[in-house]
C-alpha cells in the first residue's frame, strides 16, 4: 500500500517506475516494489499483454496472407489479445513462481516471497519493445501473389493445405527469426536482472541465486526459439 504522503504528492502508477529506475541499490529497489504494492506490477503485465496480443494478431499466418483489415478483424484482434494475455500471465506465473520455489527451497528459511511476482510484473515490460518491434517487422512481410484463401479455393486447393503453407511461410521469414532472437535476448536480460533480486530477497549466496534463475531462463530462451 502507498502511504498518504505519496498520495498527497500526486502519486500515479508511473511514479514507482521512475523511483525504481533511480534506485542506487537492490535494497532500495525492493523497498520501492514493496511500498507501491501490486498496481504498478499489474500495469506492467497489462502493457506486456497488449503488445503480445498485437503481435499475435500481426503475425497470425491467415491474417498476414489475407490482410490485416478484413471482415471480422475486430473479433480476430480480441481473440489474439486474449490469447496473448493468457500466454503472458502463464509465463509470468511459471517463470517467477518456479524461481521463487527453487530459491525458497535453497534458502535457510524455506519461504516463498510474493515480492518475486511483483518484480516479475516490472521486469516483464522488457518484452514490450520486443513485441512492438516484432509487429513492425512482421508488417513488412510480402505475401506472394495468389497466396490467399480465396485464390486457393478458386484453384481447388484445400483449407488444410493453405493453413499449413501459410504457417510455414510466415514462421520461416527472416523477420520472424529476428523476433525469436529478440525474445531470447529479453529472457537473458530478465534473468540477469533477477539474480541480485533473488539473492537479496531470499538471503542466499550467488551460486544458489544462479541455480534458482538459470534453469528457468534457459527454458525461456528455448521457448523463444520454438514458439
Amino acid at each position: 500500500m502507498v502511504n498518504p504522503d505519496h498520495q498527497a504528492s500526486g502519486w500515479t502508477v508511473l511514479r514507482p517506475w521512475r523511483e525504481l529506475l533511480q534506485a542506487n541499490d537492490v535494497e532500495r529497489m525492493i523497498g520501492v516494489v514493496r511500498q507501491y504494492g501490486w498496481l504498478p506490477a499489474l500495469f506492467g503485465l497489462a502493457l506486456h499483454s497488449l503488445s503480445r496480443g498485437a503481435f499475435e494478431y500481426m503475425s497470425e499466418p491467415f491474417i498476414v496472407t489475407e490482410g490485416y483489415i478484413f471482415s471480422g478483424w475486430p473479433a480476430a484482434l480480441i481473440i489474439n489479445v486474449l490469447f496473448g494475455t493468457f500466454v503472458v500471465l502463464f509465463s509470468w506465473f511459471i517463470y517467477f513462481g518456479l524461481i521463487g520455489v527453487i530459491a525458497g527451497y535453497l534458502s535457510e528459511d524455506h519461504v516463498m516471497e510474493s515480492d518475486v511476482f511483483k518484480f516479475g510484473g516490472y521486469l516483464t515490460v522488457v518484452f514490450v519493445p520486443v513485441f512492438v518491434l516484432g509487429s513492425v517487422l512482421i508488417s513488412t512481410v510480402t505475401v506472394p501473389d495468389g497466396a490467399s484463401a480465396e485464390a486457393v479455393a478458386q484453384n481447388g486447393g484445400g483449407t488444410v493445405e493453405f493453413a499449413m503453407s501459410a504457417y510455414s511461410f510466415v514462421y520461416e521469414t527472416p523477420q520472424m527469426h529476428a523476433v525469436r532472437a529478440f525474445k531470447a535476448a529479453a529472457w537473458i536480460l530478465v534473468g540477469f536482472l533477477m539474480l541480485p533480486i533473488v539473492q537479496r530477497l531470499y538471503e542466499i549466496d550467488q551460486k544458489r541465486s544462479v541455480a534458482s534463475v538459470l534453469p528457468l531462463t534457459l527454458g525461456g530462451v528455448l521457448t523463444a526459439f520454438l514458439f
